[in-house]
């Protein structure tokens, strides 16, 4: 029989317990399992001070993801909203459905719209003009082939959006969307954002056939604070300008993360576009290059930052190139390294080299997540990782040309990782 001490706890004392939990583990479905414990506990699960931050987006199933069901949410559990996910929801009334939240939780300070292909222009500037302490807005997937003169994300509405958001707002995604008049958009973000945290314009495409022009130094200019720059698989190139201006740029000073992935092999991300990037970022901590076929391992080694942790470099040339640098690029970071992407490198000699340069740290090698899925990478190179690397967590060896079948896996866990270590006989 369960003990009654559940249901005697003081309220306050049960508010405080919950509060924690929702800071661990989030609002959904934390509460709502709590509240199924009793009539107690679901009394203080309603309160509207633990649902600060509540993400619709992944635990509420598609089929129940529509407009009454989001109403009755508003109505019920966004009383004490702070920042709310309600990407990909069936709203076709976009604006009653502002205006009540609008009525039930007036300090938004983020809101995430992804997928909301009825949202315009008109809806953007009610969200600006009416929630006056928003910072975070996302607005990815919202026009992937709609009127560019209507949506949210056209030119226009986006630089009024920011224009009128102004010093307030630090996070801005763009992911996942056709956008014409970036040079316009990136001048109004230097010019009215200058605590700017976050810029993603990940999987943009142009309303154009060409790429779009990103003035980066501009940027730099006006953003300073710029922790996070997501430009991942999108048409995007860098701005000509004079070397000069190039010069005087402060770079990002800020910059923890930068993507610039490709898909594809992109012909278009070099060492001139990464180090006018990075030029100045010291505290760089995740640097994702996959599919750069042009960039080197010159531009790499020479980056300021000294502290990387996560470092994706498949389909790079430096994964190719028999005469990379990829030992010196291990070297560099060795020492804080937590994850490192060298799939597909197939040049086995300096990729073996490159693996031992990360184990010669030994006990401090930080070392967790290694991604060598299909690598000429040799089972020697493997065991030297596994024999100095103790924090490894998560190997993947799929497809390794150079190992035994029985090998060639992803492998994580501390139980698959202490298999493998005994069955290479690593110590």
């Amino acid at each position: 029989e369960q003990s009654c001490w559940g249901s005697t706890l003081p309220k306050n004392v049960l508010h405080t317990i919950f509060l924690f939990a929702v800071q661990e583990e989030g609002c959904l479905p934390t509460l709502v399992n709590l509240g199924r414990v009793c009539s107690l506990w679901h009394d203080v699960s309603l309160n509207a001070a633990l649902w600060h931050t509540l993400d619709l987006s992944a635990w509420v199933k598609d089929r129940f993801k529509t407009e009454l069901k989001l109403k009755w949410f508003i109505d019920n559990r966004l009383r004490g909203c702070q920042e709310v996910n309600v990407s990909n929801w069936k709203v076709t009334n976009v604006q009653c459905v502002l205006e009540k939240m609008y009525d039930t939780c007036p300090n938004l300070v983020g809101i995430t719209l992804a997928g909301w292909k009825f949202l315009l222009c008109d809806h953007l500037s009610y969200i600006v003009e009416n929630f006056r302490k928003l910072e975070r807005l996302d607005l990815s997937s919202i026009n992937l082939e709609a009127n560019a003169n209507k949506t949210a994300v056209g030119f226009t509405s986006l630089c009024n959006a920011i224009q009128g958001l102004n010093t307030r707002l630090t996070h801005l995604v763009l992911a996942h969307n056709k956008l014409g008049g970036l040079p316009q958009i990136i001048a109004a973000l230097a010019t009215h954002c200058p605590n700017l945290i976050l810029l993603d314009f990940s999987n943009i495409c142009t309303l154009a056939m060409s790429h779009a022009i990103l003035h980066i130094e501009k940027l730099q200019q006006g953003c300073p604070k710029l922790k996070v720059l997501r430009i991942t698989n999108a048409q995007i190139t860098l701005s000509q300008i004079p070397l000069q201006e190039q010069m005087d740029s402060p770079g990002f000073p800020e910059l923890e993360e930068l993507s610039v992935a490709s898909l594809a092999e992109s012909r278009v991300i070099n060492d001139e576009f990464v180090q006018r990037i990075l030029k100045a970022s010291t505290k760089l901590k995740l640097l994702d290059v996959r599919g750069c076929a042009r960039l080197t391992h010159d531009s790499l080694i020479r980056l300021p930052a000294w502290d990387i942790k996560h470092l994706f470099l498949s389909g790079c040339s430096v994964t190719r190139d028999i005469g990379s640098g990829l030992e010196l690029i291990a070297s560099k970071w060795a020492h804080s390294l937590t994850e490192i992407d060298l799939a597909w490198a197939n040049v086995q000699g300096p990729l073996d080299n490159a693996l031992k340069a990360l184990a010669e740290k030994k006990s401090e090698s930080p070392l967790s997540h290694l991604n060598l899925c299909g690598s000429s990478v040799s089972l020697e190179a493997v065991k030297e990782i596994l024999s100095n690397c103790p924090q490894v967590s998560s190997i993947n060896l799929s497809s390794c040309r150079g190992l035994p079948r029985g090998f060639k896996r992803l492998l994580q866990g501390p139980t698959e990782i202490k298999e493998l270590r005994e069955n290479l006989g690593a110590p």
